[in-house]
């Protein structure tokens, strides 16, 4: 059984691990951390959290820990994670493709977005029906949901889905350096 906190407290197995941590990120059942170093610490239900099963103490996400990290994003069911090389890592649930990984399919681990490869990330954010993802060039790329990356009807069903990354037309941002 679990239990709710009604007050803010310190996370003592971060604290212990001796990091400073920059970011963090929240979904429905799970949480991220990073450490300035550009490690990613996961908790919460096995299918979000990047290490495959239930983990109720924050613990480094092995699948991520070759590779520094400098930006993770988090809702409901999915993650996302963006290396200093600019290489988008995603895992979770996937009902609209939003992972980016071509098929609507639990990812328990986090699995680099290789439609992507020719892109460097210089910015990201996941939710349950879409990913958008800025390249460092400023051309916004989208894939999940076709309504919600503006690119359908707002009323088709979810199933209607653009399943590899796409750029989104007419829409540039400018990224930091």
């Amino acid at each position: 059984m679990s239990t709710s906190e009604v007050l803010p407290r310190r996370i003592q197995a971060l604290a212990e691990t001796g990091w400073r941590f920059i970011a963090v990120a929240a979904g429905s059942v799970h949480s991220l951390a990073l450490t300035e170093e550009g490690h990613v610490y996961g908790w919460g239900h096995e299918f979000a959290n990047g290490h495959g099963q239930d983990q109720r103490t924050p613990q480094l996400v092995a699948a991520l820990a070759d590779v520094r990290v400098w930006l993770v994003s988090a809702q409901d069911c999915s993650s996302c994670a963006v290396t200093e090389k600019g290489e988008l890592y995603t895992w979770g649930t996937s009902i609209s493709f939003q992972l980016g990984h071509g098929v609507a399919a639990l990812q328990l681990t986090p699995k680099r977005v290789e439609a992507l490869s020719g892109v460097k990330v210089a910015a990201a954010a996941i939710c349950e029906t879409h990913t958008l993802v800025a390249g460092e060039d400023g051309v916004v790329w989208g894939f999940g949901w076709r309504a919600a990356l503006g690119l359908g009807e707002a009323y088709a069903p979810l199933g209607d889905c653009v399943v590899q990354p796409t750029p989104i037309p007419n829409l540039h941002v400018r990224t930091l350096p």
